[in-house]
């Protein structure tokens, strides 16, 4: 079986869909059980990630129901099946072994018994780890293979704003340190003009993003073209000014004296 969250919460078994019900507030559920995998969330949570501050009376047994109907529909893919990917799927390196997958209700919450690597935001942490533990020609393809496991914003189906930025600020933080380190190794295996295609077009869409500016910065420099380095320094410093009262980092601001 396989999970989705890093865009729309999606399932599959042996590559077909399942059907985790029309509900937003059902699929939130297993968003939230699938993104803390083999361990005990709380009802309380879910209640609050599901309604906030003003939950219904009936919310506690909402949830109840909800876990009764997702239950259902992990049962109706038929048992343990060795984690795989879907079509279209980014294949990692060796199939996980069989884990049966199912919501048990242990004290005051539900835990999802999965094996962590059938759910792609797992995936992801793992291919990062590895991409960071090797050489440069074989961290960018695990970066690569971990980056194009996202197909939007996580939950984007599922939750509001509000929601997604309590649950995955931090896996939109690591995903963007994944794509600098990347890029660094890009410049180290001396493909700096591929490098620089992308530093290019990624500053224009996120002007406010240091590291990368810092990137553009330096292999603007190092390709002999200082003044457009200096201007890329020029533009995020007038940006951060106008916007916040800031000049950029120490770090930043070391790599204009030294330009």
């Amino acid at each position: 079986m396989e999970f989705r969250v890093l865009g729309s919460v999606e399932a599959y078994s042996a590559g077909v869909p399942l059907d985790l019900g029309a509900r937003r507030q059902q699929r939130l559920v297993l968003a939230v059980l699938l993104l803390e995998p083999n361990r005990v969330v709380p009802v309380d949570r879910l209640i609050d990630l599901v309604w906030g501050a003003a939950p219904p009376a009936s919310a506690r047994g909402t949830v109840q129901a909800l876990v009764s109907r997702l239950r259902a529909a992990l049962r109706a893919a038929d048992g343990p099946i060795a984690a795989g990917p879907a079509a279209g799927a980014v294949a990692d390196a060796d199939p996980p072994p069989a884990v049966r997958t199912e919501i048990l209700h242990r004290g005051a919450g539900y835990l999802l018994r999965v094996d962590p690597l059938s759910v792609d935001v797992h995936r992801f942490t793992d291919l990062l780890a590895r991409a960071r533990a090797t050489d440069d020609e074989r961290s960018v393809e695990l970066f690569d293979r971990a980056l194009a496991l996202w197909r939007g914003d996580p939950l984007a189906d599922v939750a509001p704003p509000q929601t997604r930025d309590r649950l995955c600020g931090g896996l939109r933080e690591a995903r963007w340190t994944a794509v600098e380190d990347r890029l660094e190794a890009l410049v180290r295996l001396g493909r700096s003009r591929e490098a620089l295609d992308e530093l290019t077009e990624l500053v224009a869409e996120h002007p406010l993003r240091q590291r990368l500016v810092g990137q553009l910065m330096l292999v603007l420099h190092r390709q002999g073209r200082t003044n457009e380095a200096l201007d890329a320094y020029g533009d995020l410093r007038a940006r951060l000014v106008a916007e916040f009262g800031l000049d950029p980092a120490g770090e930043l601001r070391e790599l204009q004296a030294a330009i």
